[in-house]
Formats: C-alpha cells, structure tokens, sequence
C-alpha cells in the first residue's frame, strides 16, 4: 500500500515537472513561441531595409540626375515649376 502511494506521487511529481519543463521550453523568452515571433520579426526587418535600399539607390540616380544632367533639371523645372525659356510662349489647354 506504501508503496502505491510512493509510486502514485512519483508520478504526479514525474508529471508536474516535464508539463513545466515543456511550458518553459515553449513559453519563456527563449522559448519556441518567442522565437518563432523573433524570427517572423527579423524576416519583416530585412524586408524594409531591402526596401530602403532600393529607395536610396532610387535617390542616389535621382540626385545624380539633378546635379548633371542638364535636360533632366529642364524638365523638372517645366514640369513642376512652370518655367519656360525667355521667349517662348504658354498656351494653357483646358
């Protein structure tokens, strides 16, 4: 009967340590769970800054466009400044 009881609380103790054991593995901070979130994270992370890249690369062109090429920086200014040559006339079509 003794040894019933013992064997019986081996087991709940058995029991209550791995659930623990297992909760820690997949619930703590370095758990699975969290690192499933850090890595869908750092995945997410890389996506933007390929993203930036390119913006940057974009802008870079952009600037170097600005800074040398002479019909570019025309175009820009008739297009968004409204300028035109000494001279020339603006028909305005509605």
């Amino acid at each position: 009967m003794m040894n019933l009881k013992s064997l019986s609380l081996t087991n709940i103790l058995f029991t209550c340590l791995s659930v623990g054991c297992i909760s820690l593995l997949l619930f703590s901070d370095r758990g699975f769970v969290n690192l499933w979130h850090l890595k869908k994270e750092k995945i997410e992370i890389q996506q933007d800054i390929n993203s930036l890249r390119k913006q940057i690369a974009s802008l870079e062109k952009e600037a170097e466009k600005l800074e040398f090429d002479e019909k570019y920086i025309e175009k820009i200014a008739r297009e968004k400044f409204r300028m035109v040559k000494p001279g020339e006339k603006v028909f305005k079509v509605e």
